[in-house]
């Protein structure tokens, strides 16, 4: 798979998550129905975290994540221990739009370079951001089954 291919892949799954958030009101974002350890507005933080982490630390590349997206979203994390400015919607909506641009200019040409740190045996800046792609699917499809279990 060149490229090219990959980051239409990023685009593609992005999509996808962005499509979930169609009709979601800030109060439903929040809530946490039983049986899930996670909100909808968690999920798509984490899902920004990660992918940007991912890439900064297993892969090398500098990548900016707001700290106080670090603190909410991490792996670890729960919105029961949130305090302070947590994003809105809009602004998450926001964020996850413009995340995959800033990959493509980040890493284009360099997804061949090899992981600073080894990462679940993945060898590649390439490997590393494909894998992410997974993780993203995982949570979008949590954000699903969120979506399923809410109350109006």
């Amino acid at each position: 798979m060149n490229e090219e291919q990959i980051f239409q892949q990023v685009n593609l799954v992005r999509k996808g998550t962005l499509k979930e958030l169609v009709g979601v009101t800030e109060e439903q974002a929040d809530q946490q129905p039983e049986g899930f350890k996670n909100t909808i507005r968690w999920n798509l933080g984490h899902i920004y975290v990660v992918q940007n982490s991912l890439i900064a630390k297993f892969g090398g590349k500098s990548i900016e994540t707001p700290s106080r997206y670090l603190k909410l979203f991490s792996p670890g994390t729960s919105p029961s221990d949130w305090q302070g400015d947590v994003p809105s919607l809009s602004e998450l909506k926001q964020q996850l739009e413009e995340q995959p641009a800033k990959l493509k200019d980040t890493l284009t040409g360099q997804l061949d370079d090899k992981a600073t740190e080894d990462f679940l045996s993945l060898q590649t800046v390439g490997e590393i951001l494909t894998f992410s792609l997974y993780h993203e699917g995982v949570h979008t499809g949590t954000i699903k089954s969120l979506k399923g279990n809410m109350t109006d």
